[in-house]
């Protein structure tokens, strides 16, 4: 009996409590309005001033226990304007950077960006939380009147 209680106890708690959000939790939703806000700000402010927000643990940009969901920008030369998981590979090219199955993942952002102005872009990539190569979804924006995009990506 006293079994059955804990078990019925452990479950309500996994059922009705909030689960920390990790990079497996997201919604292709959290990463489009992550997206879209990163535009605004990016508009509102310029780049440089943009970067240090976007950079900042605390800057209201990156979400999650480790900043698992963040924004990355990327002009279109393929440059990253900012990476927030390593600032130091602002300014360096990543036009031809491909997943593992070869889909050249910038040039295929850059011509979302381009082409719609903004939309989804599938691909395989290493989930620095599982150390698995797995699925991922990125929403791309570009930002209007600018040669760059925002974007946002999760893991399915």
């Amino acid at each position: 009996m006293k079994r059955a209680i804990l078990f019925a106890g452990a479950l309500i708690l996994v059922l009705f409590s909030r689960i920390p959000a990790n990079a497996e939790n997201f919604t292709p939703e959290d990463a489009k309005d992550l997206t879209i806000r990163a535009v605004d700000l990016i508009e509102k402010v310029g780049i440089e001033k943009a970067r240090e927000i976007l950079h900042d643990k605390n800057g209201g940009y990156r979400e999650g226990p480790k900043g698992e969901l963040y924004v990355f920008v990327v002009d279109w030369n393929g440059v990253w304007l900012a990476y927030p998981p390593k600032p130091s590979g602002v300014g360096k090219s990543v036009l031809n950077v491909k997943d593992p199955d070869g889909k050249y993942l910038v040039k295929d952002m850059i011509s979302i960006s381009k082409q719609k102005g903004e939309g989804w872009s599938e691909y395989r990539w290493l989930n620095p939380e599982t150390g698995k190569i797995q699925h991922k979804i990125s929403y791309i924006k570009r930002i209007p009147g600018k040669e760059m995009y925002a974007a946002s990506g999760i893991y399915k």
